[in-house]
């Protein structure tokens, strides 16, 4: 009987700890892929400020 209402107990708790789990929002700053993700769109913001929004000037015409 011992074993049959540790196992219904733990059964219970682990249900209940999927149900307290908090949104992804919540906690997404402690996960290393939010951070590779923030670094990654820094970097390419950078190059394209750094860049003048990617133009390329025309090469000049040879003269005739």
């Amino acid at each position: 009987m011992e074993t049959l209402h540790k196992t219904e107990h733990n059964l219970h708790s682990e249900k209940n700890f999927y149900k307290q789990h908090h949104p992804y929002y919540k906690h997404m700053h402690k996960d290393w892929r939010f951070w590779v993700g923030v670094v990654l769109i820094l970097v390419a913001l950078t190059i394209y400020t750094m860049s003048v929004d990617f133009t390329i000037q025309p090469a000049a015409l040879p003269v005739k």
